[in-house]
């Protein structure tokens, strides 16, 4: 009926007054981004979060994937979102600009939120996604135990060893991402950061083998599915640092998002440059 009724007031052109967020705690959010996903898990208190994304039932890149096969999978559709009946829906504040402006008009409060790219964004995200569920405690704790675990694994003193990162397609992450923070905690120079290579970007064959990386980061799940598109990771000319590169297969999910799971990689690399 919700639904339905969204749709009719689009179509003669009868907007609703623009949706504020509720005054208290909602109790039906639905979340259609994977990160944010992954952060309200942990925040929504038991019955609170009613959807999230198809794409955190994927074990690939979901680090929850158990506890949300008991929440409804949601496509970034007003229909799809409707049907749960939601009094909060929170957003990535860049995208589904078409898709926010029919639930706004259907009256669903909306929560837009900045895209996580480092642990300090975590923190900040995780605070306001709180703030918004009615859960400021647990908030609180979560941002706490993550102080204190980068405090307790960052690495002390100038890093000892340089570490490229190979993905599927060539693919690479460089100077500002993610990944490049977590090496940098567990003590190890980016490669491709310091061939000047963006957040996101490639990293040839030849590159790799000129810089002489002392670290080979590989995604473990993708190499073990090896496909046209895993050609690289496995090339015959890798074989070449045999011997003085250390090896790590990670599983990269823990670095999709920015949140409590990235200290999963850190201890991960740190074990494997002793």
């Amino acid at each position: 009926m919700i639904r339905w009724l969204a749709f009719a007031l689009l179509l003669i052109g009868i907007a609703p007054a623009q949706a504020q967020l509720p005054k208290r705690a909602p109790q039906r959010v639905v979340t259609v981004n994977l990160c944010l996903d992954q952060i309200a898990l942990r925040l929504a208190a038991p019955g609170q979060l009613v959807g999230v994304s198809y794409l955190s039932l994927d074990p690939r890149i979901s680090v929850q994937v158990d506890k949300e096969r008991a929440i409804a999978p949601v496509r970034a559709s007003v229909e799809s979102i409707l049907e749960l009946r939601p009094n909060l829906v929170i957003f990535d504040s860049v995208a589904h600009a078409n898709i926010k402006r029919l639930l706004r008009g259907a009256g669903v409060p909306l929560l837009e939120v900045p895209w996580a790219a480092s642990l300090d964004d975590a923190e900040a995200l995780i605070a306001q996604m709180a703030a918004a569920l009615g859960r400021e405690e647990v908030g609180r704790v979560l941002i706490s135990d993550m102080q204190e675990q980068r405090r307790r694994l960052a690495w002390q003193g100038p890093p000892t060893a340089v570490a490229a990162v190979l993905q599927a397609n060539r693919g690479t992450t460089g100077k500002g991402s993610l990944m490049d923070e977590l090496l940098r905690l567990a003590g190890l120079r980016n490669l491709a950061a310091e061939l000047g290579i963006p957040a996101y970007g490639r990293l040839s064959l030849e590159s790799v083998l000129a810089g002489r990386p002392d670290m080979l980061v590989f995604d473990g799940v993708t190499n073990a599915n090896p496909a046209r598109a895993t050609e690289f990771v496995d090339h015959h000319a890798l074989s070449s640092l045999a011997g003085r590169a250390h090896i790590v297969s990670l599983p990269m999910k823990y670095a999709v998002c920015a949140g409590p799971e990235n200290f999963e990689v850190v201890r991960l690399l740190t074990e494997a440059r002793r």
